[in-house]
Parts: structure tokens; sequence; C-alpha cells
């Protein structure tokens, strides 16, 4: 649903770069209400909210694309799913560690390990802010090609 009804409209709306912080920080929240949730309703509300969060791939894929020539886009394609592949490797790792480090009372408790999380999506949010707001907008880089046109 997100990706087919809300990431196009947000995309116009916002751009890229921003869809980005805003999937990301999500992503934040959805971990840290995991982490602390004292009743089933946080979890459901986390959960419910935890979709957004997809809207961050197909976007990072489209502002790579958007930025090389059309000769490379299969390697940076390659290079994207191949990050996304050492991520989804290494990340339940490091969570399994958190959570046996923390699983008796050590940290925020069972829940430190989404905790972590949310703060490996912060970390992610600083650095999909420092972006190039002129590359990382393809509605940018549209006006920035029709000025081109006209004056040159």
């Amino acid at each position: 649903f997100v990706q087919a009804v809300l990431l196009k409209p947000l995309n116009s709306l916002i751009g890229e770069r921003r869809v980005i912080i805003v999937a990301f920080l999500v992503g934040a929240l959805h971990n840290y209400l995991y982490g602390v949730a004292k009743a089933k309703s946080t979890i459901f509300i986390s959960a419910a909210i935890a979709s957004l969060t997809g809207m961050s791939f197909p976007t990072i894929s489209a502002i790579k694309s958007n930025n090389v020539e059309e000769c490379e886009q299969g390697r940076i394609q390659g290079a994207l799913y191949s990050l996304s592949s050492l991520a989804s490797a290494l990340g339940p790792m490091m969570l399994r560690y958190v959570y046996h480090k923390t699983k008796d009372g050590g940290g925020f408790g069972k829940g430190t390990m989404f905790i972590f999380g949310a703060g490996l999506y912060l970390i992610a949010t600083v650095f999909a802010w420092l972006l190039p707001e002129e590359q990382a907008n393809s509605q940018l880089r549209k006006g920035n090609a029709k000025k081109t046109q006209q004056f040159g």
C-alpha cells in the first residue's frame, strides 16, 4: 500500500531526500516503540507505522539511478542490492548480540535491541539529511535541466 499509493505523491510533494528522512525517522520511532512497549496497543501502533519505512529502499534506488549514466545503471543497482544483502546478514547478528548482552536486565532490558535499531535509523537519518539537495531530488534536477535548456 505505502509504495503503491503514498510514495509517488509524497515524492512529488517533498522530494526524495525528505521521503528518505521521513522513512528513517518513522523507522526510529517504530523501533523505539517496540523497545519500550508495555502494552499490546503500543505494538499495534508501532506495527501500523512500520510500513512507512518501506519507502526508503525504492527511493534510495531512484536517487542512485538518477545520478549515474545509463551505462552504469546495472553496476549501481548491483552495488545497492549488495549493500542491502550485507545489511540483511549483519543486522540480525548485531541485534542478536545486543539481545544476548541485555536480556537479563542490562541496558534497557529485553527491548534494548529495538532501541539499538532505532539508534541505527537515527544515524541513517543524519546521512540522509547530509545528501546534497540538488542531487537527491529529481524535481530539482528536472528544474535545473529545463533552465539549462532555456538559457543554454
